[in-house]
């Protein structure tokens, strides 16, 4: 077309040169038949955008150990999937192990201590029951030889034998007595011994189980960040770990704010394989420079890593445009035109087109609503032809 252009300015140019002793020829002016005009026309229709995205974790998780030591083993790599609970490394334990030994034996012995006196303690209780029976009866007797000396019924030779047991009895009741007791305490400070010793263990074995590098989460191994053989601490994180489920964070257009909420429905696609999610996360606010807001979009089922590449179609409220057939649109290049017939005469405008709704183009700038196109034989036709038929 632009050759055309070129073409016919070109020749008024010369025509023009050779001065005016010869008459011009008039110039003609093409006529193209059937040629079939529509007008331009406003359509209604559902448009979906999509925006780039990334496969992320639900959370980030940086694992470090409670203690201090060498990583002796590592059992996983980057992208491997764990589970809560799983030992993802092991730090030296043979600083903790001996405690841990040495706390079980000293149980061992405080329950073989706690063993003889249980048993020694039913002893007493056996003597302690019979000497108690003893002295019921020797105090019975007692009293009872006490009334008959009173009453010179009794020698005192008699009473004296009597009083002799009575008071044997009671002190033998007394010595039993005081040997339980004396098994009690000891039976006490034993118990108070143990839970000590039980501490001491519990503390050990938690200083041991520290040095198993267990996932709190089900999720996948994003880094390794230290190698075998390091000395590692608490303020030294071991594994990146991203939890489940995974989600797609991508950012969209400020003209969809309001429109995208927790809840809607987006279709996304990773690898060539589509998938349905629920957004549950959209940013309170926008970047100033991209004028995006940040979605998280919850997909189940999703099979991918972190950081793959996503796409997230967001669906669109419905919207108005001016829109033309397809078969109006002439191309020439990059640039595209669109022949508006008035008074029968076609003239060449430069439009900027949108997407296609079925066999319709939108219009986003160089036609208003009701102008007439021709959507037939476009390619026949230059600026200022003549529609015939």
């Amino acid at each position: 077309m632009a050759k055309r252009a070129a073409l016919a300015l070109t020749l008024l140019l010369f025509t023009a040169s050779c001065g005016t002793t010869e008459k011009a020829e008039p110039i003609k002016v093409k006529s193209v038949a059937g040629v079939k005009v529509e007008p331009a026309q406003v359509i209604s229709f559902v448009r979906s955008d999509t925006f780039s995205g990334t496969v992320i974790p639900d959370k980030e998780v940086f694992l470090s150990p409670k203690v201090v030591g060498y990583l002796i083993k590592v059992n996983v790599n980057a992208g491997d999937k764990v589970k809560r609970g799983e030992v993802l490394g092991l730090i030296d334990s043979s600083d903790i192990k001996p405690d841990v030994e040495k706390a079980k034996a000293g149980l061992k012995e405080i329950a073989a201590a706690l063993k003889e006196l249980n048993k020694a303690l039913q002893e007493v209780k056996a003597r302690k029951q019979a000497a108690e029976a003893n002295f019921l009866l020797a105090k019975k007797t007692y009293s009872r030889f006490k009334r008959l000396l009173e009453a010179d019924a009794v020698s005192k030779q008699k009473f004296d034998e009597v009083e002799a047991q009575y008071r044997a009895a009671k002190a033998n009741l007394e010595a039993v007595k005081a040997k339980e007791a004396q098994i009690l305490e000891k039976r006490k400070v034993l118990l108070a011994k143990k839970q000590q010793v039980e501490a001491s263990l519990q503390k050990a074995e938690a200083y041991l189980s520290y040095t198993q590098l267990k996932s709190p989460v089900d999720g996948i191994v994003l880094q390794k960040l230290v190698d075998k053989g390091n000395l590692v601490s608490p303020q030294t994180p071991v594994f990146k770990l991203g939890s489940f489920p995974l989600k797609v964070r991508a950012f969209i257009d400020d003209a969809y704010a309001g429109k995208v909420n927790v809840g809607t429905r987006v279709k996304v696609k990773v690898q060539g394989v589509e998938y349905t999610g629920e957004v549950v996360e959209v940013d309170r606010s926008s970047d100033p420079v991209t004028h995006k807001f940040g979605v998280k979009v919850l997909v189940k089922d999703l099979k991918a890593i972190p950081g793959t590449y996503a796409v997230v179609e967001i669906p669109s409220l419905k919207t108005e445009a001016v829109a033309v057939p397809k078969s109006a649109i002439y191309r020439v290049g990059a640039v595209e035109y669109v022949f508006v017939v008035k008074h029968g005469v076609a003239h060449l405008r430069i439009v900027k087109t949108g997407e296609e709704v079925g066999n319709m183009v939108l219009i986003l700038s160089g036609l208003h609503p009701g102008e007439k196109v021709a959507v037939t034989k476009v390619e026949d036709l230059v600026d200022g032809a003549r529609i015939e038929g």
